[in-house]
């Protein structure tokens, strides 16, 4: 499986993440590996990335838990999504955050008949031997959803802001048009004020949404595509 990983390596200097062990490269293909491994629901390439007393705590639908070890922990990942008859990756972010690694993805899988959603989102420590020792994961569960098709037939909106900057309202109209749209459904903000590309994109994720791309035409106006998450 080649995957596709939406990779952030800046960040703000940071005295805590300066002390961390390893180098950035090296925690964030860290977490590659990790959720590569993930996706493949490769039990031996999970519990590869993992230190041997690795330690996940998870909060999902059902309530939190904890467990320790890296073939515990390769056992729990296999046993959310090994069963499923189809699988497939959605999207994929890594990036640092301060000392620790952010990951977080989106799969769509079915399961008999049925066609589901999941959104997990893990925060990394990882040693000084590249190996993950710790991850905190936060999950949306298993949401109902339409299948493949269903997904790409999804509407595009357009948003024209013309001129205005957030200073004028940008952010606020933003939050009340992609609010207005279904999830899944995609809207394209065009904008002539430059602070925008600085402004939106960090908002639409904030929000919970995916910043399908942000593209400067000719003209010297500003496109950002955006898909409402949630």
């Amino acid at each position: 499986m080649v995957l596709s990983i939406d990779v952030r390596t800046s960040q703000p200097d940071d005295s805590r993440a300066a002390s961390v062990a390893g180098a950035p490269e090296d925690r964030l293909d860290a977490a590659k590996r990790l959720v590569a491994a993930i996706a493949a629901r490769a039990f031996e390439g999970i519990a590869g990335t993992l230190a041997a007393d690795a330690r996940f705590r998870y909060l999902v639908p059902p309530g939190p838990g904890v467990i320790v070890g890296a073939a515990t922990v390769a056992a729990k990942f296999l046993q959310w999504f090994g069963d499923a008859e189809e699988f497939t990756v959605q999207s994929v972010r890594v990036e640092p955050l301060a000392d620790r690694i952010s990951a977080r993805y989106r799969f769509l899988l079915r399961d008999q008949e049925r066609w589901e959603v999941i959104e997990q989102q893990l925060y990394l420590d990882v040693d000084d031997d590249g190996r993950i020792a710790a991850i905190d994961l936060l999950c949306s569960g298993f949401r109902p959803t339409g299948g493949p098709e269903a997904l790409r037939s999804s509407s595009t909106h357009a948003f024209d802001a013309g001129t205005m900057g957030c200073a004028d309202g940008l952010a606020s109209e933003f939050r009340r048009r992609i609010g207005a749209i279904p999830v899944g459904d995609v809207l394209v903000v065009t904008a002539r004020d430059p602070a925008a590309k600085e402004d939106l994109p960090p908002l639409a994720r904030l929000m919970g949404h995916t910043v399908r791309s942000v593209e400067a035409p000719a003209d010297g106006g500003l496109v950002i595509t955006v898909e409402r998450g949630r």
